[in-house]
């Protein structure tokens, strides 16, 4: 199956890192840049996008899976669980949903309101040609920003 040229049009976050309760997020347009303050939530946000496409827990500057769940780094969790959900338009509108939730200390996946297999949904996310391994889905552009400026530097 060849990658469509949908886009993102919405996220869902409910409980996840700094984001207390239910969020929308969007819509978004096909591109769209974050930006703000220092601490306003940039990054937060983009752990929330990289944690619905399967990004290792690792990754998301915490040490557990738990930690992901809003007050959880303090030991006041809001709740037992956090969820992230993006709504995703194909090139012919249709929509599709893909939920990473947390439960205990593992996630589950769902495409649309199916819980699937870890495998199932990556290759679901690389048919639409987001490729989680790749890191293709996200730019961060301070760091491009930073590293032109020391090799502007260097010249």
């Amino acid at each position: 199956m060849s990658a469509s040229m949908g886009h993102l049009d919405r996220l869902e976050i409910e409980n996840f890192k700094s984001y207390r309760g239910k969020h929308v997020i969007g819509p978004f347009r096909k591109f769209t840049a974050i930006i703000g303050p220092n601490g306003c939530g940039k990054s937060n946000l983009m752990d929330a996008i990289s944690f619905v496409f399967g990004e290792k827990t690792s990754s998301l500057r915490v040490r557990t899976v738990k930690d992901l769940i809003h007050g959880a780094p303090i030991n006041k969790p809001v709740a037992n669980t956090a969820s992230v959900k993006a709504v995703y338009f194909e090139s012919d509108e249709s929509e599709i949903t893909f939920t990473r939730k947390i439960i205990g200390s593992g996630t589950e996946y769902r495409i649309d309101k199916k819980v699937v297999s870890p495998a199932e949904y990556n290759r679901k996310l690389e048919s639409i040609g987001i490729f989680t391994k790749a890191k293709n889905f996200l730019v961060f552009q301070v760091n491009e920003l930073i590293t032109s400026a020391c090799f502007y530097q260097s010249l």
